[in-house]
C-alpha cells in the first residue's frame, strides 16, 4: 500500500529542478531536519516532486494531520518503521529460494524474514489500534493490516515459526570425528552428531585457539564467515575448516529438510504491503519530528487549509505570519514574520528595498512554504489557505564561474528563456536581482520584457530588484493584457533601521541610499565630522 498517493491516483508529479533546490537552500534545510543519509534521500524524494492532483496533497495531509496531533502515534510507528525497513533488505530471500537455492543461509534468511513480517504486522496493528485516526490513508492501512492477520494463514505462519525456532535453537554444538594422515594432514571428516549444548575441549590450548579465533580464520573461512555476516578479517589459514564446512552445511541441510517444508508454504506470501509503506512513514515520521522541534522551541507552524473540492482553477495561495526557517537553522532568535498572498487578480509582485534589509530571506519563505505545502506537510505559518502550486522556479544569482560559456547576461537569457516555456498559471516564479549586471536601461528594457510575457501566462511572480524604474513603471505594466494585477512591495525602514517587514508602497531609492551612507558613516555630514575630528 503506498500512502503518498490517494486510492486510485496516477501518481504523477513534478520534479523540482536544482536550481529551485539550491536558490531556496532546499538541501541544507533537508539535512537538518533527517537523520543519516537513507532519511535524507527519501524525504528529499518526497518533498522535491509536487503532485499535480490536489487530492494527492489532501491525502498526504490527512495522514500528516493524524501523526501531527498523536505524538504516541509517531512514536509507536517509529518503533515499527526500523522493522519494515529490516524486512525490506530481506526482499531477496524469498526470490533465491523460489530459484532452488537451497543454501542453509537462505533458508534462515527466509525464516528471518517470515518473523520479521509477522513481528511488524502485528506491531503495525498495536500502533493503528492504540490512536484515534482521522485519515482516508490510515484507516485503509488498518483495514488492510486486519485482514491479513485475521487470515487463517497468517497463524499458520506465526505457529511454524516458532516450531521452526525451537528446531534451530536446540542445536548449540557439533561432535566431529577428523581422520589424519600420517602427516597429520586432514584425511577425511564426518559429522558425527550434533547436540543441544556446546561443545568443550578438554585440552586447554583448543580453548585458548577458540578464544583467539585461531582456527575460524582461514581464507576459505572467511569468506563463509562474511556469507554469514561473521569478522571477515583473514589471520592464518586452515585446512581442518575448509574440509569441515561443506560436509557441516551438507548434514544442516538435512537437519532442516522441514523448515524448508514448512517455508515453501508461504513463498508466495505479498509483504509489499509493508514494505511499501517505508517511504510514506519515513516521509511524515521525520515531518512530526520537525514539528515537535518547532512547537518546543515556541515556533508557528499549521496545516494549510485546502480548497475541499478539485477545481484546477482555483488560484488563491495566501500565507499569514510566514517565516524562513533558514533562520531557525542560523540560530535567529528574533525572527520576523510577514503577510503575502496571491489571487488571480494580484499575483505579480515588484519587490524593491535596502541591501541587507530582508527581500531575499522573505522570498525564500514564501518558496520554501510553497515546496512544503504541495508535498503535504504543514508549513511555517500562523495560517495557510488556497491551493498550493504545482510547480516553483527561481532565478538568483550564480557562481561568476559557471557563466564563463555564456557571460552573466546570456547565462540569465538562457535560464530565463526555460523558466518561461515551463511557466503557466499554476507556476510561482522568484526571481531575486535578475538582470541587475546590466545597465539600468537595459536591465529595466529586459525586465519589462520578462514580466510582460508572465504576465499574460498568469504566473504568480516575486520579482525581487534594485533596478526601481520596473516599480515606478507599474501603471503602464497593468495596461499589458493579462487577468492580474502588479503591486510595488517594499522593505520597511523605520527611524533609518531595517524592520525586515514587507508593505505594499512605491519605491523610495532615496531613502536607502541614505540608510545605506549612514550605515556605513558616508553621508556628507558623517564624513566632513569625521574629516574635522581628525585634523583637529
Amino acid at each position: 500500500m503506498d500512502i503518498l498517493f490517494a486510492e486510485n491516483s496516477d501518481k504523477k508529479t513534478v520534479q523540482l529542478k536544482p536550481e529551485t533546490l539550491k536558490d531556496l537552500g532546499l538541501n541544507e534545510i533537508i539535512e537538518n531536519i533527517t537523520e543519516g543519509e537513507k532519511e535524507m534521500l527519501i524525504v528529499k524524494d518526497v518533498i522535491t516532486k509536487i503532485p499535480s492532483d490536489i487530492r494527492d496533497i489532501r491525502f498526504r495531509q490527512e495522514i500528516m494531520r493524524d501523526f501531527l496531533s498523536n505524538e504516541n502515534l509517531a512514536a509507536e510507528f517509529n518503533e515499527a518503521l526500523w522493522q519494515i525497513r529490516t524486512l525490506k533488505d530481506y526482499s531477496t530471500s524469498r526470490l533465491l529460494l523460489t530459484q532452488n537455492d537451497n543454501s542453509l543461509y537462505v533458508l534462515l534468511e527466509y525464516l528471518r524474514e517470515l518473523s520479521v513480517y509477522v513481528n511488524v504486522l502485528e506491531k503495525t496493528k498495536k500502533c493503528l489500534d492504540n490512536n484515534n485516526l482521522n485519515s482516508e490513508g490510515l484507516k485503509k492501512l488498518r483495514e488492510q493490516v486486519d485482514k491479513v492477520i485475521g487470515d487463517k494463514e497468517f497463524e499458520e505462519i506465526k505457529e511454524d515459526i516458532n516450531k521452526m525456532l525451537d528446531n534451530l535453537t536446540s542445536v548449540q554444538g557439533a561432535i566431529v570425528g577428523v581422520n589424519f594422515t600420517p602427516e597429520l594432514d586432514v584425511e577425511q571428516v564426518s559429522v558425527v552428531e550434533f547436540v543441544p549444548y556446546k561443545v568443550r575441549s578438554k585440552y586447554k590450548f583448543a580453548e585458548i585457539a577458540a578464544s583467539l579465533s585461531l582456527i575460524l580464520n582461514s581464507p576459505t573461512a572467511s569468506n563463509q564467515n562474511a556469507k554469514f555476516g561473521m569478522d571477515p578479517r583473514v589471520r592464518v589459514p586452515d585446512p581442518l575448516l575448509v574440509t569441515m564446512t561443506p560436509q557441516i552445511e551438507k548434514h544442516l541441510k538435512r537437519h532442516f529438510t522441514r523448515i524448508k517444508s514448512a517455508m515453501s508454504k508461504y513463498v508466495t506470501f505479498d509483504g509489499s504491503l509493508m514494505t511499501d509503506l517505508f517511504e510514506g512513514l519515513t516521509f511524515y515520521l521525520c515531518m512530526a519530528r520537525f514539528a515537535q522541534r518547532l512547537k518546543k522551541e515556541g515556533l508557528q507552524i499549521c496545516l494549510p487549509d485546502l480548497p475541499q473540492n478539485d477545481d484546477s482553477s482555483s488560484r488563491d495561495f495566501s500565507i499569514k505570519d510566514l517565516y524562513n526557517i533558514r533562520l531557525f537553522f542560523a540560530g535567529e532568535k528574533n525572527i520576523i514574520k510577514n503577510d503575502l498572498s496571491f489571487s488571480p487578480g494580484e499575483n505579480l509582485y515588484i519587490l524593491t528595498g535596502p541591501n541587507r534589509g530582508g527581500k531575499t530571506i522573505i522570498e525564500q519563505a514564501v518558496g520554501i512554504i510553497s515546496v512544503m505545502a504541495s508535498s503535504g506537510a504543514f508549513v511555517t505559518a500562523s495560517n495557510c489557505s488556497g491551493r498550493p502550486f504545482t510547480n516553483i522556479l527561481t532565478h538568483f544569482p550564480i557562481d561568476e564561474n559557471l557563466t564563463i560559456n555564456y557571460g552573466r547576461l546570456g547565462e540569465e537569457a538562457v535560464r530565463i528563456k526555460e523558466i518561461v516555456k515551463e511557466a503557466d498559471d499554476k507556476t510561482l516564479i522568484l526571481f531575486n536581482e535578475t538582470y541587475s549586471t546590466t545597465s539600468a536601461v537595459d536591465g529595466l528594457y529586459l525586465s519589462k520584457d520578462l514580466l510582460r510575457i508572465l504576465k499574460e501566462t498568469g504566473s504568480a511572480v516575486i520579482f525581487n530588484t534594485h533596478i526601481h524604474e520596473v516599480a515606478r513603471s507599474i501603471e503602464e505594466m497593468n495596461s499589458w493584457p493579462g487577468e492580474s494585477s502588479f503591486v510595488s512591495l517594499v522593505m520597511e525602514i523605520q527611524n533609518n533601521v531595517n524592520t525586515f517587514k514587507v508593505k505594499r508602497s512605491d519605491p523610495d531609492s532615496k531613502s536607502y541610499a541614505k540608510n545605506i551612507a549612514e550605515k556605513y558613516g558616508i553621508t556628507y555630514e558623517q564624513m566632513k565630522k569625521e574629516k574635522s575630528a581628525d585634523e583637529n
